[in-house]
């Protein structure tokens, strides 16, 4: 946005390319705390924003899965973003100067403790994270297993119960936690255009810690 460099013009007609959930920029050792967004142009049908609880989703797994998945991690990186980017016509330098300040492939737990609250949530991307690519401390997992288990809880966190929907109206504010939610651009408002403004927070390093007491 001119004479603001830290508020990013988010536009969008729409396309299928929204339609996916995700948790914000997990390629990075510190991924953001969460964002701001506030509406300037809406659609007049269409354009919703829905969230997804982690800790719920998290919570709705069978009890033996969730002992399962304690200690997995998984590798994050950029390689779907450095394609995005490339089609918008960002340069090669500017790739080039991301790629020597951001290390590629970077690893997060599979279930991130809230710093906050102490309580557990799923913590995935499935655009950014490498589904085949779950290990713990004694080594890789196979990697059919491993896509078959991320398939699975990809599709846990997208049930509709751990879901709200946001209608935007021009002026609208939303605020979300990244380290507690996953959110989703419905695609829904083709040929019609969405525009916002958004503020990124600063977060740290995703972490699991199975002792937490969550804070009632």
């Amino acid at each position: 946005v001119d004479g603001h460099p830290k508020v990013l013009r988010i536009a969008g007609i729409g396309t299928q390319a929204a339609n996916a959930w995700h948790t914000d920029v997990t390629w990075m050792e510190e991924p953001s705390m969460g964002s701001i967004l506030h509406m300037v142009e809406v659609p007049e049908v269409g354009g919703d924003t829905s969230f997804s609880d982690s800790h719920a989703a998290f919570l709705g797994l069978p009890e033996p899965l969730q002992k399962r998945i304690e200690n997995v991690y998984a590798i994050h990186d950029y390689r779907g973003f450095l394609a995005g980017v490339r089609a918008r016509g960002i340069s090669e330098d500017t790739i080039a100067g991301l790629k020597s300040e951001v290390p590629f492939g970077v690893v997060h737990p599979l279930i991130r403790t809230h710093p906050e609250t102490g309580k557990q949530a799923l913590y995935l991307n499935g655009g950014f994270m490498r589904h085949d690519s779950l290990h713990t401390a004694e080594g890789p997992w196979d990697p059919e297993k491993s896509k078959r288990v991320v398939d699975f809880l990809l599709q846990q966190h997208s049930k509709p119960e751990y879901q709200c929907r946001f209608r935007w109206e021009k002026g609208s504010i939303a605020f979300w936690d990244n380290r507690a939610c996953q959110h989703c651009a419905t695609a829904d408002y083709y040929p019609n255009v969405r525009v916002g403004h958004r503020v990124t927070i600063s977060g740290d390093r995703p972490y699991h810690d199975p002792s937490a007491v969550p804070v009632t």
